[in-house]
């Protein structure tokens, strides 16, 4: 079965699911589509060529990371990929926009959660260094593969992520100013101070291939704001 009948169905089934129409569910034949169908379509096979292409990644690197091998993955020809996708490169942006979006969804749940802000911070950065390890080789191929930004492109997956996870970040920190747990700062400076340290833990993870616990550098952070610092 292909990925574009198997999507097909996964649509209709949740469709003709939430209809109580028996006769609907009898029909002989699925109706035609709308343009809200053709947008899940397309939806559906773009989350799943994303998700085999991840896989690849994380399994073999840069080098598993090929057309021929997602097509042959999702038992598929590859001008099927190139009906949702430009080519390759395309399909890596929506990989790597895919992937910030989901820390940032993860970091949003942190920031908007119970506890103190050092405790929500502390969170935060487990959360983005644990994120890294789990999947270095696919985090590596991401960074050393997707172009950096041009100038004045806000649309960058890069540029976008930092801006968002920039936010919640002082978010979190303009809370502990407004509880009293933190004495006035710069949001701007220790938002990327914050990220700076975190993305350095990373890089020495992956070079080195190994785990650095990221809680004595955010504990040197979180006492560097803290009003009872002396």
């Amino acid at each position: 079965m292909s990925l574009v009948t198997v999507c097909h169905n996964k649509i209709m089934l949740s469709i003709l699911s939430k209809s109580n129409n028996s006769c609907l569910k009898s029909f002989p034949y699925m109706p035609r589509y709308t343009q809200k169908m053709r947008e899940m379509m397309t939806e559906s096979v773009r989350h799943d060529v994303c998700a085999t292409g991840i896989a690849l990644l994380c399994e073999g690197g840069w080098e598993a990371f090929t057309t021929e091998n997602i097509a042959k993955r999702l038992k598929v020809s590859r001008g099927v990929l190139y009906n949702y996708f430009k080519d390759k490169n395309d399909i890596l942006y929506a990989i790597a926009r895919t992937s910030i979006t989901e820390l940032c969804d993860k970091l949003d749940a942190i920031a908007s959660g119970g506890g103190s802000a050092s405790d929500r911070l502390a969170e935060m950065a487990r959360c983005i260094v644990d994120t890294f390890n789990q999947k270095r080789k696919y985090h590596r191929a991401i960074m050393e593969n997707v172009p950096p930004p041009k100038a004045k492109d806000s649309t960058h997956p890069a540029i976008v992520g930092g801006m968002r996870r920039q936010a919640t970040i002082e978010r979190v920190i303009r809370d502990g100013i407004a509880a009293g747990e933190f004495r006035d700062v710069d949001l701007n400076a220790a938002g990327i101070l914050f990220n700076g340290a975190l993305h350095h833990i990373c890089i020495i993870n992956d070079i080195g291939e190994i785990s650095i616990d990221p809680g004595p550098t955010v504990q040197l952070f979180l006492r560097s704001i803290q009003t009872n610092h002396e």
